[in-house]
This record gives C-alpha cells, structure tokens and sequence, in this order.
C-alpha cells in the first residue's frame, strides 16, 4: 500500500497588531491570524484544505471585560466556552484538519483519476472579523465566515455581536427594547421586508420564495447602528440560497415605542 504523505504547505501564525482598529473607552481589539493549507496526498496537483483566519479579540483591559468579550467571540465563532481563544483558534484548525484528512483521503484514492471529482475535495474555511463603533457606548463585532466542504456551493454567513465598551457585556435585543416587543417588531421587520422586495403583501412575498415555511422572527444577528437596528438574514434562514444575505434596517425612530427608556436600562 502506498504510503500517503500529508503535506502542510503556506503555514503561517501571528499574532499582529490591528492598526486604527481599536474603539474608545475599555474595549481595544488586537488580531489573531492564521493561514494554513493543507494538502490532501502528497502529488503535485492534490486537492487542498485552505484555511484563512483572522480573529479579533480584545487583548488589554481589565479581566472581567477580557474575559466577558473573549468568552462571547470564541462562543459565537467556535462553539467553544470558557476556552482561550488562542486554543480555540488552534483546536478550530486542528479538528478541521484532522477531519479532512480521515473522511476525504479514502474517497479520494477511489476518485483520484475522475477528474470531474477534484472540486469536491477542494475545501475552504474563510473566517474575517472587523469592529465598528454603532449606537453610544456600543460596539458591533462582525464575523464573515465562508465554509465549503463538498456540495454545490460554499456557504457564507455574517454573524454579529454587540458589545458595551464599559463593560464588556453582551447586549441582546431584550436589554433595548421592551417586553413583549416581538410581536410589534415582527410587524416592522415584515414591512420593511416587504419593501425591500417591492411586494404587497405576504402572498407576493411567499411567490418570490420569502417566508416560505416560517413566520417574520427578529434575528439573533443584528447591530446596534447610529441610527438603527440592522437585522441580518443568512441565506436559508427567510429566503431560498439564491436570494443571498438579506439585511433589514429599523431606524430608531420608529423603534422608539418599543425601546427601552434610559432609565429603565439601569434597573
């Protein structure tokens, strides 16, 4: 049996500084950035596993906000808990590496010679990170991740999290606006849906493939804007994949019946 090598090829680890991208008050973001590929068998023309990362974390400040931030990004992008995330980058690599090799490299040596195969092996994993100030005293942390292992097509997803500068805290949607807001807020993000696609009603929505199954629902991705609430739609999520992201924007105004007054934040 033919001894089969695996190749690590481009592999780079840094830890470098992230210029101009730091936000005021405690929160100052640094990067961690990977670039790994990793090839299937030792030919000159095998299939790869390329892999591309670069996630910002806050690296000065005191504990409890490190902790409360950091714990909040490797949770959202890995699943991962408690974990430090220097270890989640590297166990995200190395679990995905190791997967790759043990479930593709047999298939592979059975298809190696149908060329028509070859794209199905090429795997890709594309993880980008940015900060941006928003509302006063917030800052949205956006996560861009593209997945492809096999299929028809790679998948693309904009997850967000929004953070108090003060105090590191994840906000939710609960902490701004009042209770029993869904109901008057699945009436907005359907309007604004509406709009968006240039229909009348439901009907006209379900015939161009949106809501199809499902109800208007606010999603758990969203940025605390300047001026409003932006809600993110990934494909799949309200509307077939060819439909793409889908972003919903409520300005303030129009929210302010059912936000939170400053007082009642501080309760």
């Amino acid at each position: 049996m033919r001894k089969t090598t695996l190749l690590l090829a481009t592999a780079t680890f840094a830890m470098a500084g992230c210029t101009g991208m730091s936000t005021p008050a405690q929160l100052t973001f640094d990067s961690l950035s990977v670039e790994k590929r990793v090839a299937l068998t030792a030919d000159t023309n095998s299939p790869a596993y390329e892999m591309k990362l670069n996630v910002k974390y806050v690296k000065e400040g005191s504990e409890d906000i490190r902790k409360s931030v950091n714990d909040a990004i490797t949770a959202k992008i890995f699943n991962m808990h408690n974990v430090d995330i220097k270890m989640a980058v590297d166990s995200f690599v190395n679990e995905n590496v190791q997967t790759y090799i043990s479930d593709m490299l047999p298939l592979y040596e059975e298809d190696k010679r149908d060329i028509d195969k070859r794209p199905i092996y090429e795997y890709a994993a594309d993880i980008n990170t940015q900060v941006e100030n928003g509302k006063e005293g917030v800052v949205t942390y956006y996560i861009n991740m593209y997945n492809y292992t096999g299929g028809a097509h790679g998948l693309t997803q904009l997850l967000t999290l929004n953070f108090d500068k003060a105090t590191g805290k994840t906000i939710t949607l609960d902490d701004v606006l009042v209770t029993g807001y869904k109901i008057r807020l699945n009436e907005l993000l359907q309007k604004a849906l509406m709009e968006k696609a240039d229909c009348k009603d439901i009907n006209e929505l379900h015939d161009k493939g949106y809501l199809f199954s499902m109800e208007m629902y606010p999603s758990s991705n969203f940025a605390l804007g300047k001026d409003g609430i932006t809600f993110i739609y990934n494909p799949y999520e309200i509307a077939p994949y060819a439909l793409g992201r889908i972003e919903l924007t409520i300005g303030y105004s129009t929210l302010e019946p059912i936000m939170k007054k400053n007082e009642d934040k501080q309760e």
